[in-house]
């Protein structure tokens, strides 16, 4: 009973500051990119929360319990790596450009047409994405606290909508905050009762398996390096056009904040990353002392960390650890919806409209925050959905991610890089990149074709390839707006 009370203070006190930040509300511009104000702390705390979901502290502590620390290469290291990559050659780009989303990006540079297919694009993944997170809190709830599953993913979903409709964007980012600190607080909990049970740091260090400190492949053939390159390029560069990401430089108050705010978060994401892989050996160590059994988590090691909570935190540590879990997820779906809801509002609806009645929504801005709104609810209700209804949506996330990397990063790339890109480029490469993939899905039947290095790699170089040869076809004819004249 205990700590079920202290996550329903901690739910109840995220529904909270989305009121207490619906005060600061006055404008679309607030309620969209936060009044473009946010200082460091902030940047830092939502960028670390949005990324360090439940997956990084359950599914990386029990990767790197089946394979060491090259199980968890894509998560948190190539992950972390894409944050410091935006940071050094992206974000100062962003934060200098006149827009609330990444799909304006496309519609600016290359047309409305580029626009509505590049956000066409990214709804369907942040929706399944939101979705993901509200079924793990669903999970986490209903192990843990024997709750009905659909009960508890649907308390999930009303709470992100809640405080997300509420407060925006500033909702989230104080929420993240907050959220970082709690997240800290539980893996600072488990890691402490870990390694007193275990007896002691040194001990627990002393069980490492061979190789377990290895992140090189083990197969050190050509194929073994493909699939190295693979793990790291699908994470690191399929993140960078996330427009979870660029939301986060748009709502800084400078360039300069963004720039160290991406990269502090970066390293700080690399840091924090070693605590599920310690989480994991301290499992090591108490299966082999005969604390834990490993048959409990033999055919899903990802239920070590629930089984470990249980075993070894009182009912305050284990409602603080899974306030923790929930913190975790939350931050993520959150930014998800949001982000999910502004592609909505800013990059279909709002030229739509504008087209349908020649009337621009930049004029009434009340219509454009209820818009944005509205959008918020839709989107919770489109994931809802998705959640009740998918049964392979872990599937369908990797397909979605996938995709991101095949069709979107060097569209993205090359419209803050390149004069040269042409829309007709930008249209062809996204177009190849999709078909590769569907191509891929069709021939085997599989969302999820092998080899999936191949579908990892190739579509993004036919993507690349397109947008080079078609643009250098259409230079004479096509008409791109250049960059700078989206500045401020």
């Amino acid at each position: 009973m205990i700590p079920l009370l202290i996550v329903a203070v901690f739910l109840l006190g995220v529904i909270a500051v989305g009121k207490l930040a619906s005060r600061r509300i006055k404008t679309s511009e607030d309620y969209m990119v936060a009044g473009r104000g946010a200082g460091l702390p902030l940047i830092v705390g939502t960028l670390f929360a949005t990324f360090w979901g439940g997956g990084v502290i359950i599914g990386a502590t029990g990767a790197s319990y089946d394979e060491g620390i090259f199980g968890v290469v894509e998560d948190p290291f190539a992950a972390g790596l894409s944050l410091i990559l935006v940071g050094v050659f992206f974000v100062r780009i962003l934060r200098g450009l006149k827009i609330r989303s990444v799909g304006e990006l496309y519609k600016c540079r290359f047309g409305t047409g580029t626009g509505y297919l590049a956000s066409a694009l990214m709804i369907p993944t942040y929706v399944v994405w939101t979705a993901v997170q509200l079924l793990a809190i669903g999970k986490i709830v209903n192990v843990l606290f024997g709750i009905d599953f659909t009960v508890a993913f649907l308390g999930a979903a009303l709470v992100v909508v809640l405080f997300t409709y509420m407060g925006g964007l500033v909702a989230v980012v104080w929420t993240d905050a907050v959220q970082m600190v709690i997240i800290f607080i539980g893996l600072l909990a488990i890691l402490a009762a870990g390694f007193s049970a275990a007896g002691g740091v040194e001990h627990v260090l002393a069980v490492a398996p061979d190789g377990y400190w290895n992140i090189l492949p083990r197969d050190r053939s050509p194929m073994g390096w493909v699939s190295y390159l693979a793990m790291w390029a699908g994470m690191s560069l399929g993140n960078i056009p996330s427009p979870d990401i660029a939301q986060r430089a748009f709502i800084a108050k400078d360039s300069r904040t963004a720039y160290k705010g991406m990269i502090i978060a970066g390293s700080l994401y690399w840091t924090v990353g070693f605590i599920p892989i310690v989480i994991a050996l301290i499992g090591i160590a108490l299966v082999g002392d005969g604390t834990l059994d490993a048959s409990q988590f033999a055919h899903d090691s990802e239920l070590l960390v629930p089984y470990m909570a249980k075993a070894l935190l009182g009912p305050v540590g284990l409602g603080v650890f899974v306030a923790s879990l929930i913190a975790a997820v939350l931050s993520s779906a959150s930014t998800s919806l949001f982000a999910t809801a502004v592609l909505f509002s800013n990059d279909i609806y709002k030229p739509l409209k504008a087209s349908m009645t020649g009337k621009l929504l930049e004029d009434d801005d009340a219509a454009m925050l209820r818009a944005t709104k509205f959008f918020v609810v839709t989107v919770g209700v489109l994931s809802v959905g998705v959640g009740l209804v998918c049964s392979f949506i872990y599937e369908l996330t990797i397909f979605a991610f996938t995709l991101q990397l095949g069709v979107l990063f060097f569209p993205f790339v090359l419209a803050l890089k390149a004069r040269w890109v042409t829309a007709h480029g930008v249209i062809a490469g996204m177009v190849g990149g999709v078909l590769v993939n569907l191509a891929g899905c069709l021939w085997q039947g599989s969302i999820i074709p092998e080899p999936w290095e191949f579908f990892t790699l190739v579509p993004p170089l036919v993507n690349l390839a397109l947008i080079v040869v078609v643009s250098a076809l259409t230079r004479e004819r096509a008409r791109t707006e250049s960059l700078e004249s989206l500045y401020f």
